[in-house]
């Protein structure tokens, strides 16, 4: 009886002196940092520049490569005032991103959906068909458009942009 007894008192020790640091440590809030309202603003006013020419009639795909430049400094931008998290990487980050679980992954899909969006529009690619292209881009920024409340960031007033119909 006796030996439970010293048991459950090394327990009971243990688990205060593993859990009173975990509850006491300060957390840091999931608020995005003042500067991102500001980058998402100027995300979608540049996402704006893209969409003209690709919505235009015909399309002209050539000059949507400069604003899909910008779009990738913003997101860039975005990523080092940890609006966005990093990319997981072997050496270990100096400053954790502490936003929503999900937020990573959908960072990760505004990325590659800019990157090939990008890939078609470079001066020096294979004209891209026109329809295809545009639904690509639809697609990519109905993931940007999600990705921005997801991450905890604010929305502008007048919402993300989208291909007109």
């Amino acid at each position: 009886m006796r030996k439970i007894a010293t048991i459950g008192t090394v327990l009971a020790v243990l688990l205060a002196v593993a859990v009173t640091p975990a509850a006491s440590a300060r957390r840091q809030s999931a608020e995005p940092p003042a500067a991102c309202a500001g980058l998402v603003t100027q995300l979608a006013d540049t996402l704006k520049k893209v969409i003209e020419p690709l919505a235009a009639n015909p399309p002209t795909p050539d000059k949507a490569a400069v604003p899909l430049g910008d779009t990738l400094r913003v997101l860039v931008a975005m990523t080092a005032s940890k609006c966005l998290p990093t990319p997981p990487m072997t050496a270990p980050a100096q400053s954790r991103f502490h936003g929503p679980e999900l937020c990573l992954s959908q960072a990760m899909a505004v990325f590659a959906g800019l990157f090939s969006v990008l890939s078609k529009v470079v001066p020096g690619a294979v004209a891209p068909d026109p329809g295809k292209l545009r639904g690509e881009v639809q697609g990519w920024l109905k993931v940007v458009g999600e990705a921005v409340p997801t991450c905890g960031l604010p929305v502008p007033p007048d919402g993300m942009p989208t291909m007109p119909a």
